[in-house]
């Protein structure tokens, strides 16, 4: 690979983490706030293997519940283990 390919290559990967980032729900700011409040209580009370974590910090910060479940089971978030273990990693990848 020459250092054209290389300059191609990165520039598709900025690219696609910037489509990434302009696809999230919500600002950085709150995806961080909501994926330590669900790990925190995943990690206190386990999973049920529902999104009542979720939809509970959902709720309490008044933000737009379809919108960010449309999002998180987007990318792998249908119960609130998975929310951590694969929405947040896509997050984490992107941010």
């Amino acid at each position: 690979m020459d250092a054209s390919d290389r300059d191609r290559k990165k520039a598709w990967k900025l690219q696609q983490r910037k489509l990434a980032q302009d696809a999230f729900p919500i600002s950085d700011a709150l995806l961080e706030s909501l994926f330590k409040a669900v790990d925190a209580q995943v990690e206190n009370s386990g999973c049920d293997h529902t999104l009542r974590f979720t939809q509970s910090w959902i709720a309490e910060h008044k933000q737009p519940e379809a919108e960010i479940l449309a999002w998180l089971r987007e990318h792998g978030g249908f119960c609130d283990c998975e929310v951590l273990s694969n929405s947040a990693d896509n997050w984490e990848q992107n941010r």
